[in-house]
């Protein structure tokens, strides 16, 4: 479906990231695997899509930094010329190692930077060299949508509803020529849920309404339909993939 198309995939180096990347690189594309922190990680989503016969394309940069996320729109348009399918999916953690050490307010500014800031400067700068027809998915959290408590939830709260905010103004700024969607997944399987306790899995699965945790799968399937050209008439939308745990 995706052949000779150029994708990015921002944070690509684990979780649903991962598996952006992968499926993309089976469906045909040659993807740049961009890695912020995770190298050894990215190193491997690229050999196994080589492996599999298709083409993979590494970059690093830290979008914590600005300087960083400019130069990486920057090299993503020397390595491709052009670019179909850019995926911010690139996110901060306010519980993450690189956030070790980092007071309250630097961990929240660290979250606007890599969420926001810099998703802003990949979708400008992606615009200017994407063939038309293209698009930009951008990747969220459903409980931006009706809040949950504690302090990391109000950083995420406020980052991805900022996220979706700048999704659709700017599904309005580059129509007809570029769509820009945004994907809002809810709880997904990731290395951090296979180490909570099983009582507390249970509980997240309870108050699903589908009753089971989301996979990087189900996100995948999301993405590759509004990339192609089924979903050609749908731009500036927040599609929830939460198995109905927030209903917007």
């Amino acid at each position: 479906m995706f052949e000779e198309r150029n994708v990015v995939v921002t944070g690509a180096g684990r979780g649903i990231g991962r598996a952006l990347a992968l499926a993309f690189g089976r469906q045909g594309a040659r993807v740049l695997v961009h890695y912020g922190h995770a190298e050894r990680e990215a190193q491997g989503v690229a050999e196994e899509i080589k492996a599999a016969g298709g083409q993979a394309l590494l970059l690093q940069a830290d979008l914590a930094r600005k300087e960083e996320a400019l130069r990486l729109v920057g090299q993503a348009r020397a390595l491709l010329g052009t670019v179909d399918v850019w995926i911010n999916n690139a996110g901060a953690s306010a519980n993450q190692s690189e956030a070790q050490g980092l007071d309250e307010i630097a961990r929240f500014e660290r979250m606007l930077a890599v969420d926001v800031l810099a998703a802003w400067i990949c979708c400008r700068g992606a615009a200017d060299y994407m063939r038309a027809g293209g698009c930009i998915l951008n990747l969220a959290w459903n409980h931006a949508l009706d809040g949950a408590p504690g302090f990391a939830s109000q950083l995420y709260a406020a980052s991805k509803g900022a996220v979706i905010s700048l999704t659709r103004s700017l599904a309005r700024s580059y129509a007809p020529r570029i769509r820009v969607n945004c994907i809002v997944p809810g709880w997904v399987e990731n290395e951090w849920a296979l180490t909570r306790a099983d009582s507390f899995r249970q509980r997240v699965a309870q108050q699903i309404p589908l009753g089971r945790w989301g996979t990087a799968g189900d996100i995948v399937n999301a993405a590759l339909f509004l990339a192609s050209p089924a979903a050609s008439f749908i731009t500036g939308q927040v599609l929830l993939v939460d198995g109905g745990e927030v209903m917007h």
